[in-house]
């Protein structure tokens, strides 16, 4: 079995339909549907710091559209949302989300005390580094956060930080352990396995010692790219020994074996 799922995708540049879809023709079994918190008009008062990535939604209205997009195809849809992790800011994030059946929430780590480090930064090594190491902080933070599922992407602080701190490695694995002891999952990014693979393959080695769940997501942001890199994540999974991936229903978790 290659794996059938895909649990990090988003519909404000297309439409739940339109990704579910594109989930049917790339044969996945179960597609979860994950809009970021921002654009939901409810948490954007908190978040008005994030740029929006398309129309805002309400939650019922995203909630809506989700249910009517799994009555139209085979594909078991899954709702979720991307969620921020933001210290002092988490508590009310948590609450505009309250009283929904989620299936899967992913937390999210896209800035750093503030500034948001996904844009090209200009940073001495030291700087750098010590973000890297406050970005593995607000991981293991998020994790035993206590109201997530996973974690997604967490090696994206690369995007605009190539300097990476020397104990790298024992980062990662500290992440993962933490993850496995918090039985939350660690996600395997398609983005970033198109972009950074020789840092997923590390993070993945990690998982694998530490024996922590992995999830698979896209991060796809338009149909095209739904499942994008699966091909290319199983790869670095069989290689490092992982044959299981997790899923959710109702924020109970499930898995699988590839």
């Amino acid at each position: 079995m290659t794996i059938a799922t895909d649990f990090h995708s988003h519909i404000s540049r297309s439409s739940a339909l339109q990704m579910v879809q594109a989930a049917q023709e790339t044969r996945l079994r179960v597609h979860g549907l994950s809009e970021h918190v921002f654009q939901m008009q409810e948490a954007r008062p908190i978040l008005e710091q994030m740029p929006l990535e398309g129309p805002m939604l309400t939650l019922a209205a995203y909630i809506e559209n989700v249910h009517e997009a799994a009555q139209q195809t085979d594909v078991d849809v899954r709702l979720g949302m991307e969620v921020d992790f933001i210290p002092g800011k988490n508590e009310g994030i948590q609450a505009s989300l309250q009283g929904y059946d989620w299936d899967f929430l992913i937390g999210s780590v896209h800035e750093i005390d503030g500034p948001r480090f996904e844009r090209n930064l200009k940073l001495s090594r030291e700087a750098g580094e010590a973000l890297w190491r406050r970005y593995f902080e607000l991981l293991r933070e998020a994790v035993i956060s206590g109201y997530l599922s996973l974690v997604s992407h967490p090696v994206r602080m690369r995007f605009g930080n190539p300097h990476l701190p020397s104990n790298f490695d024992e980062e990662l694995e500290r992440l993962a352990a933490e993850a496995t002891r918090c039985d939350v999952a660690l996600e395997l990014n398609g983005y970033d396995v198109l972009t950074y693979p020789s840092l997923v393959r590390r993070l993945v080695k990690a998982c694998a010692l530490q024996e922590t769940p992995v999830s698979v997501g896209s991060d796809a942001h338009r149909p095209r790219e739904v499942s994008q890199a699966h091909g290319q994540t199983e790869e670095i999974m069989r290689e490092a020994g992982l044959s299981r991936v997790r899923t959710w229903k109702q924020r109970v978790p499930e898995e699988y074996s590839i």
